[in-house]
């Protein structure tokens, strides 16, 4: 489980739910923190000029290592045995995590305009805007909620193309031992009806098609998880309102992607972005068959462990 760690307050909640979600699958945790590789690794002085010398961290590595240091802290109190490493990397935020999602469970990163969360879903002059995360992205921009009864995970569904966040949301609320609530929210018209759109469809057979159409893709998911109470929602609206309406008392929203072959428009689709950006809990975004940005080529790299 890769967390993304900008000394924000949004990173202490990622790490909380970085440390859970490690609980529960027994995976090892790994921090990040990026950092601008103009600042370069300097020899100690009085180091011997040509021998092994030592090498200090300067400018941006200091700030990334106290950054990780602060959350390994947050960590053990919570966890005093978690299996935690640490990871200072040069280069950009967006670029790091997309690189660690080659290794990772799912990526998690708090949400705040000028955190990692932004950097990652931000189109940044220069990146390849071709590539996608290999792995669930959790955004954390709010706590789920402790206070109402019956937290469910709750899933976007909007045709073939959510089959990969409809596992991801499965698996999670089966872990979680909680209810799952798939949406699909509709428009009559062709732009959102997507699959829908054929002769005879009126707005009064609308709710049928969509209820039929999503229980066609859960029921098979649904077969690999008994335990796990399934509730479809058709709903006539927008799909951003509903799901923010039901993340008040969600556990977790998951949205998935429609394939568009760009990491931008992937992870900051109308829907993605604003679900993000107003829900009341966190929020995976799963895309399929996902490829990865290059490693950063800039140097130096260093690892903290």
């Amino acid at each position: 489980v890769v967390v993304g760690v900008d000394g924000s307050p949004a990173t202490a909640l990622a790490v909380d739910w970085a440390v859970a979600r490690a609980r529960m699958t027994g995976a090892p945790l790994r921090l990040v923190s990026a950092y601008l590789a103009d600042n370069i690794i300097a020899p100690v002085p009085g180091a011997r000029t040509g021998g092994p010398g030592r090498l200090r961290p300067t400018g941006g590595q200091v700030v990334a290592l106290h950054h990780l240091d602060a959350a390994v802290r947050r960590i053990r109190t919570a966890a005093p045995t978690a299996d935690v490493e640490t990871a200072a990397v040069a280069g950009p935020a967006r670029a790091v995590l997309l690189h660690e999602a080659q290794r990772a469970q799912v990526i998690v990163v708090g949400s705040r305009r000028l955190g990692a969360a932004h950097r990652l879903f931000s189109p940044s002059t220069g990146a390849a805007s071709t590539a996608r995360a290999a792995c669930p992205v959790v955004v954390v921009r709010e706590a789920a909620t402790r206070s109402l009864p019956e937290a469910r995970v709750v899933v976007g569904v909007d045709g073939p193309a959510s089959r990969s966040a409809l596992r991801f949301a499965f698996e999670e609320a089966d872990r979680w031992g909680t209810g799952l609530t798939a949406v699909y929210a509709w428009r009559l018209n062709a732009a959102d009806l997507g699959s829908l759109v054929r002769p005879g469809v009126t707005h009064e057979t609308v709710p049928a098609a969509a209820r039929a159409l999503v229980a066609d893709l859960v029921h098979p998911v649904a077969a690999d998880h008994p335990e796990v109470d399934v509730r479809i929602d058709v709903v006539e609206g927008h799909a951003v309102d509903e799901l923010v309406s039901l993340s008040a008392n969600a556990r977790l929203v998951v949205v998935g992607s429609r394939g568009l072959g760009s990491l931008w428009a992937l992870l900051l689709g109308s829907v993605s972005r604003e679900v993000i950006r107003q829900a009341h809990c966190p929020v995976a975004v799963v895309h399929p068959q996902s490829a990865v940005e290059p490693t950063p080529t800039r140097r130096p790299e260093v690892v903290y462990d």
